[in-house]
């Protein structure tokens, strides 16, 4: 897309003004002089000097993960086609023109596929550079570029002006941020009246079988979580000055997903199977490891 034609949706993540312009391969803020540069074609609205510590190591830690993912390989696995359902439930029942998925990650496959399937105007952030330089590339292989566009950012001081997405995605999203809270508002902001805002978090420790904690820890520490969420805390989030109400929450990740697992790690499932065992797994049993949400705005 265009970056003429996002400038309509961007705000300047220093002064929060809406006066920016394109000049070249930048950005300008008229206002505070600011300037953000575009590379092959991903406006960078992050300035990492104003990152705190705990964004600092994600952007180390993300920038490294990514930098082996493919910029020309495009692929779909079960996994992400289920988390792509999830998204896209039926219970997103209005008509939606603009979507975001904030930390979408280097397939950008969220967003690549609400353009293809929907035709939605899609949009993905995230705080790594190499990630979005290959989710850029792919949507542009899948012939979306008119249809999508890439941004590094942060999620805790997101560049959208108010009001501009129907429907706001954050996947394995809010555990990484210092600031989970000032997030879920500016979602509230960005979203316009009545849009919808899907989560998937891991569900709190008390929650799950016993012996799957020395697992969440080792994965907590591995990646960066900050923390967990139970269901009557990320409502309670949610719902405080009465910015979300629920919609749906169910779960993943039970027992017999690692089933599912095992099977798949020795090339013993087939996908008519794979897709039995996922459509078991995805309930409302609290005790799985992975908790789904869906809100709306109001």
């Amino acid at each position: 897309m265009k970056i003429e034609l996002l400038l309509k949706y961007l705000k300047c993540p220093c002064c929060n003004a809406e006066d920016l312009q394109k000049d070249g391969k930048k950005i300008n803020c008229r206002i505070c002089s600011n300037v953000f540069d575009i590379t092959e074609g991903v406006p960078i609205l992050i300035k990492k000097e104003n990152l705190g510590l705990q964004e600092s190591k994600q952007l180390v830690f993300f920038d490294k993960h990514y930098s082996d993912f493919s910029r020309d390989e495009y692929s779909l696995e079960n996994w992400r086609l289920s988390m792509v359902n999830r998204i896209f439930d039926p219970v997103v029942n209005e008509k939606i023109n603009t979507y975001l998925d904030i930390g979408c990650g280097a397939t950008g496959y969220t967003v690549i596929e609400a353009a293809k399937r929907n035709n939605w105007l899609s949009f993905g952030a995230d705080i790594s550079l190499e990630a979005m330089l290959r989710a850029n590339n792919l949507a542009k292989k899948q012939g979306l570029g008119d249809m999508t566009a890439f941004f590094v950012c942060s999620a805790q001081n997101l560049p959208f002006q108010k009001s501009s997405f129907d429907y706001i995605s954050a996947v394995s999203l809010l555990e990484h941020l210092d600031n989970d809270k000032k997030t879920i508002e500016n979602i509230h902001k960005i979203l316009k009246e009545s849009g919808y805002f899907y989560v998937c978090v891991p569900n709190s420790y008390k929650n799950i079988w016993p012996f799957l904690w020395p697992l969440y820890y080792y994965f907590d520490h591995k990646v960066g979580h900050k923390r967990h969420y139970s269901s009557k805390n990320i409502i309670s989030k949610m719902q405080k000055n009465k910015l979300f109400k629920l919609k749906k929450l169910y779960y993943n990740g039970h027992l017999i997903k690692l089933w599912q697992l095992f099977l798949e790690k020795i090339n013993l499932i087939d996908d008519k199977y794979w897709w039995q065992l996922e459509k078991k797994d995805i309930n409302k049993n609290p005790s799985g490891m992975q908790l789904n949400a869906i809100f709306q705005k109001g």
